[in-house]
């Protein structure tokens, strides 16, 4: 919104107020939940991490742990088919075509987890990539920031903390190639920038110290 705001501003001039909200935030996220209840007149309840469109496009539990696919065209269904040795559900009245296996989706999703059951995470992942299936691994958080691809991306940093030495933290989600950002240090400890802050703006010691002495002002 700011970013359209001030593309305005610089093809007119004029400047406007940009206003929204955590709740506006919170129903542009049931976009999907949203079009059906709009479409239908039905409000769809929990569905897990079913796709609320599409299936097999969900989470399953291997042998050690859950991975994340989505097979829900015509092509990956095949697929899927193939690298789980199911191709006798290609003949399946119940999961001929996508609205079918829809309609059959908790027999369906049975018979695919009593499969992924039998081997591990490693395996799965491998034949989903070689035959072009998006899959990846359900992660808990430690999980996820030890990943490659969380390193490679620097979206773990370490930085210097003020009490507490090197921490870790989050890096940034936005990479620029010509203004490159950095987390250059830890989180403020309560008051670390009062005696910066005022200076800014004309305090000098003396009154700095006066208003901390009075209990104006807290400063670390």
């Amino acid at each position: 919104g700011v970013v359209s705001a001030y593309a305005y501003k610089l093809k007119t001039g004029e400047g406007q107020m940009v206003d929204t909200s955590l709740f506006e935030a919170g129903i542009t996220h049931t976009y999907w939940q949203s079009a059906i209840a709009l479409a239908t007149g039905f409000a769809p309840g929990p569905m897990g991490s079913r796709h609320p469109l599409n299936t097999p496009y969900q989470a399953f539990k291997c042998a050690d742990g859950w991975i994340n696919l989505g097979a829900s065209n015509t092509r990956l269904w095949g697929r899927l088919l193939e690298i789980t040795n199911l191709q006798e559900l290609d003949d399946d009245p119940r999961f001929s075509d996508s609205a079918a296996r829809m309609a059959n989706i908790d027999a369906l999703i049975d018979t695919l987890n009593s499969v992924f059951e039998t081997k591990p995470m490693t395996h799965w992942l491998a034949e989903l990539e070689r035959v072009g299936i998006p899959a990846g691994p359900v992660m808990d958080v430690n999980q996820m920031h030890a990943d490659p691809h969380t390193e490679a991306r620097e979206m773990v940093v370490e930085v210097d903390h003020t009490t507490a030495g090197p921490v870790k933290t989050i890096g940034l989600p936005i990479k620029f190639s010509k203004t490159p950002g950095v987390i250059d240090g830890g989180a403020p400890i309560y008051g670390q920038h009062t005696r910066l802050v005022l200076a800014e703006y004309g305090y000098d010691n003396e009154e700095i110290d006066s208003l901390i002495g009075a209990g104006a002002v807290i400063a670390a």
